[in-house]
């Protein structure tokens, strides 16, 4: 009852911010090109361009109107792909984007990876970085199709930690099936490591994943995860390890594998600037989520005036969320989750764990 209790209390804060929409979170998606091939990516990325990086003035541009707008140093950027080092001209921008007073952090795949990328990342500002490891060895590398995958991961994290220079050197796993029986060893390395965090996330159908079904969790493996998760948070072990921000799982598991309950920030206090130049929230969305394109109107202006979709989503309520009596709690669940064409969402996590 106690946690119920909080649970409504957090549930009215939210509506709080709902209203308020505070834009305290921005991913930057630098580019949908990337130098791997993962079995898993919701992007569909390869190494060659299906879509045109949005050039340097007009990213500049959006950061610049942003700026003018809100409080920069309370925005934190987000930036991600693709493979955020690929592309020729990032630390270029993130200086400027530093020098704006946002604070930064990357996502990277760590394949480029090496001394002097890491003094840039210091030079243009970076605070913190997210490696992307997969498993132990040949477990990483069949999931990201690269036999020199997890070496060059493993060598980022000691370059990035051996620097000394950024508040959170943190992995994050994309569990799955192949992986989960090695959540200890990794936890282990890790530890060896002393990364500062973990993020575990499960996968979910979109991309490449969608075709890879095999990958995705049933009620068993995810109730093994998350008994995973609440056992090493309870130990003390001096990681941070949490699990993502993937949907409403009930109060038996809500705030035991992450601090907080669950709640959707996208278009409410998280927005991006896409590839392409158009204005999303989290990448991992649809594109039937964009709210408008950087020739078009200016971030500020589409923040303001648009995003109703993900504000009010009593529109999603439909099927078996009609009669949900969890719907204040989920509102629909993650939007990376909700599927157009079928107006439902492609994975219900509370019903998955409760049927």
């Amino acid at each position: 009852m106690k946690k119920q209790f909080q649970n409504w209390a957090w549930c009215q804060g939210m509506k709080f911010n709902t209203k308020v929409h505070d834009l305290t979170y921005f991913f930057w998606e630098t580019t949908l090109c990337c130098n791997l091939n993962c079995l898993h990516c919701g992007s569909d990325c390869d190494k060659d361009k299906r879509v045109e990086d949005l050039p340097k003035e007009k990213v500049l541009k959006v950061f610049k109107n942003i700026a003018e707008n809100y409080e920069a140093k309370d925005i934190m950027v987000a930036v991600t792909g693709g493979e955020p080092l690929v592309r020729k001209d990032l630390f270029e921008i993130l200086s400027e984007v530093n020098n704006m007073g946002f604070p930064w952090g990357m996502v990277t795949n760590g394949m480029l990876v090496d001394e002097k990328i890491v003094e840039k990342c210091v030079e243009s500002g970076m605070r913190t970085v997210s490696v992307s490891l997969d498993g132990t060895g040949e477990t990483h590398n069949w999931l990201r199709n690269n036999e020199m995958s997890y070496e060059r991961a493993i060598n980022a994290l000691k370059l990035f930690l051996k620097a000394g220079k950024f508040d959170i050197v943190e992995v994050i796993t994309c569990v799955n099936t192949q992986n989960i029986n090695q959540l200890e060893d990794i936890y282990k390395l890790l530890k060896n490591l002393g990364v500062h965090g973990w993020r575990l996330f499960t996968i979910f159908p979109k991309g490449r994943a969608e075709v890879n079904g095999n990958l995705i969790f049933n009620k068993n493996l995810l109730t093994e995860l998350f008994s995973f998760i609440k056992e090493k948070r309870n130990s003390n072990s001096g990681i941070y390890i949490s699990y993502s921000e993937e949907g409403y799982l009930g109060c038996n598991w809500e705030k035991e594998v992450r601090d907080d309950f669950f709640f959707c920030g996208a278009g409410i206090n998280i927005g991006s600037l896409l590839a392409d130049g158009s204005y999303s929230a989290c990448p991992s969305l649809s594109r039937d989520w964009i709210q408008g394109h950087v020739d078009e109107i200016s971030f500020s202006e589409a923040w303001e005036s648009r995003y109703r979709n993900m504000r009010n989503r009593r529109w999603m309520r439909t099927g078996d969320c009609k009669s949900c009596r969890q719907w204040s709690k989920c509102n629909g669940s993650s939007l990376h989750l909700w599927d157009f064409k079928e107006k439902k969402t492609k994975v219900c996590h509370f019903k998955m764990l409760n049927d």
